[in-house]
């Protein structure tokens, strides 16, 4: 099984993928991970700016089709060298769309209203507010504009995961219950039409 989570900033998406990798007993890569991870597989030096969340030459590349092309097909290259088949939860770096065929892959997207998300990352780095609602409209617009341009999909558009969910109305436990029934009932389905 393969979880892949998308998020805005301020969701709790790093708690929540560790209570889900203790959970289902299966690896937990967020960035820092994954980029030692890459590097420890001599992946990284190929795909530098893939890891650290950065699109490059935004502007000139989106004039040249065959380098979008080629831009495209760099988190395939780099997450599948990288991953393999391995059962793993991955957060970010367009997993979601590297990973949108694999059948026991779970796709989600983590929101939550503004206000809670501010708060949250005003209370996890010890910010003021205004700092940190500036930190959350700066990372959400960096990781759109990364999704877009290595993807060419809308990040956060609910037909592009299997669950999209509000942290700030259903909490963290509640996601983790929403998942659980997912995998569950999904599995029961499999089951049923299997015979």
């Amino acid at each position: 099984m393969l979880i892949t989570i998308g998020r805005e900033c301020g969701c709790g998406a790093d708690e929540i993928g560790k209570i889900l990798s203790d959970k289902y007993g299966i690896p937990f890569y967020a960035k820092s991970e994954l980029v030692k991870y890459a590097k420890e597989k001599g992946i990284y030096e190929k795909y530098p700016y893939f890891f650290g969340e950065v699109p490059t030459d935004f502007f000139m590349s989106s004039l040249d089709e065959n380098v979008m092309e080629r831009v495209r097909n760099t988190p395939k290259e780099a997450l599948g060298k990288l991953i393999q088949d391995k059962d793993c939860i991955i957060i970010g770096r367009t997993s979601n769309f590297v990973f949108r065929d694999k059948d026991d892959s779970v796709r989600i997207f983590l929101c939550a209203n503004l206000k809670y998300r501010i708060a949250q990352i005003a209370m996890k780095h010890n910010l003021p507010m205004d700092k940190a609602r500036k930190l959350v409209e700066e990372t959400d617009e960096r990781r759109k504009r990364y999704h877009q341009y290595y993807t060419g999909e809308e990040w956060g558009y609910a037909g592009n995961y299997n669950l999209t969910m509000d942290v700030s109305e259903l909490g963290i436990q509640g996601v983790i219950n929403v998942v659980d029934a997912f995998i569950t009932g999904r599995e029961s389905e499999r089951n049923l039409k299997r015979g």
